[in-house]
């Protein structure tokens, strides 16, 4: 029982960094309307507000949600929900990586391009979030 807490622990400190920026978007002044979901281990910043950073994401037509430690950007509660799972398995590649996951996520894509491949399509973290999620 202490282990598992313990773990649990070590798992958000470790990627603590990414889910305290991912929550800082909350803060935003200039973003417009946004609100806080907590679900199944995660924080969701949701809304038109968050959306307009999420079209900044290099993907063509910009990204729905998008995952930070264990805060889970989206444009709404209906995405936030629909993408969740999804979402779940990137989470879970925060905890196993930490602060390295997004260096290590950024350097997948850029190895996909070298390929002449997709960067995000093609990119591990992505394929195992489709597979999974």
């Amino acid at each position: 029982m202490i282990g598992q807490r313990f773990s649990l622990v070590l798992r958000h400190v470790w990627a603590c960094p990414y889910t305290l920026l991912g929550l800082g978007v909350y803060w935003i002044p200039f973003l417009g309307t946004r609100n806080i979901i907590r679900y199944r281990g995660t924080i969701g910043v949701v809304g038109p507000g968050v959306e307009r950073i999420l079209r900044l994401v290099p993907i063509p037509g910009g990204a729905a949600a998008l995952t930070l430690g264990h805060a889970i950007l989206a444009t709404s509660e209906d995405t936030f929900f629909s993408t969740w799972e999804h979402e779940w398995v990137h989470v879970q590649q925060y905890e196993r990586w930490g602060p390295a996951f997004v260096p290590a996520y950024l350097l997948a894509g850029l190895w996909q391009r070298m390929r002449r491949r997709d960067a995000y399509w093609d990119n591990p973290f992505e394929v195992e979030a489709r597979e999974k999620g």
